[in-house]
């Protein structure tokens, strides 16, 4: 039996369309993915007061077992990542690299709709106190109806905004630093997900070398309007703070 493709799908935090990639993936006959193992390390991780170097070594340790666990019939085998979990990320991405995993970059150029997303997310979380529709409130289930307009925080979601653009530079800078600059890495830009989802879905399988299935299952939508004015409530206040923190191009730049 031939080994499996090995691949990561890397995000610098979220809301990049993550999910409705994975849940694409995971259609797949003979597709098995993990969904953000290093997260659950480090969290489980810092509540026992693990030390950042325990924490990492767990991590890495995750990883070979990853390696060596795969059921027979397995095509390819992921994890799905956010590179803020990584307590060491180069020693890790390094590991991934020597282990011969093909690496996909899940970018979004637009922080500040990262920011308004996520915080709309957390709203909807918040609300459901666990229970009643919202089933998944880090992605709208296709099933599902598209929440309407909250009242937006400006300066959390500038906050987040610079917290979002600085996690994106390290993953690419330490991406860059693997051997060969990080050239066979593969890039999929949110917007192109989001314009074309069943065609970039398409590519991200070719690019990994994972048959596609005929049908693509796509289960999950956008849950934040390109126009942010339709989301956000409290649209004028908002749109001034951010103008005011040099941020308007998010504003006018849907694609950016």
């Amino acid at each position: 039996m031939a080994a499996p493709v090995f691949f990561v799908l890397l995000m610098p935090w979220g809301r990049v369309g993550s999910s409705l990639v994975t849940s694409a993936l995971w259609s797949a006959p003979g597709v098995r993915i993990e969904n953000e193992p290093t997260t659950a390390i480090r969290t489980r991780g810092a509540a026992e007061g693990a030390t950042p170097a325990e924490i990492g070594a767990r991590q890495r340790a995750h990883l070979d077992a990853f390696l060596g666990g795969q059921e027979e019939g397995c095509v390819a085998a992921g994890l799905k990542l956010s590179h803020r979990s990584l307590v060491a990320p180069r020693d890790y991405l390094a590991q991934l690299s020597g282990a011969g995993f093909r690496g996909v970059l899940m970018l979004r150029r637009n922080v500040l709709k990262c920011a308004v997303s996520q915080m709309r997310a957390l709203t909807r979380t918040a609300a459901a106190g666990g229970e009643g529709p919202w089933q998944s409130p880090w992605a709208v289930r296709t099933v599902e109806p598209k929440p309407g307009p909250t009242v937006i925080d400006p300066d959390e979601a500038i906050r987040l905004a610079g917290v979002f653009r600085r996690s994106h530079d390290r993953m690419l800078r330490d991406v860059a630093a693997l051997p060969g600059g990080g050239a066979g890495w593969s890039r999929v830009e949110y917007e192109d997900l989001c314009a074309d989802p069943e065609g970039t879905t398409r590519a991200i399988f070719d690019r990994l070398g994972i048959p596609a299935p005929k049908d693509i299952a796509l289960k999950h939508r956008k849950a934040t309007s390109d126009r942010l004015e339709e989301d956000i409530l409290n649209y004028d206040a908002f749109a001034g703070a951010v103008r005011a923190a040099g941020l308007g191009r998010y504003l006018q730049d849907a694609r950016r």
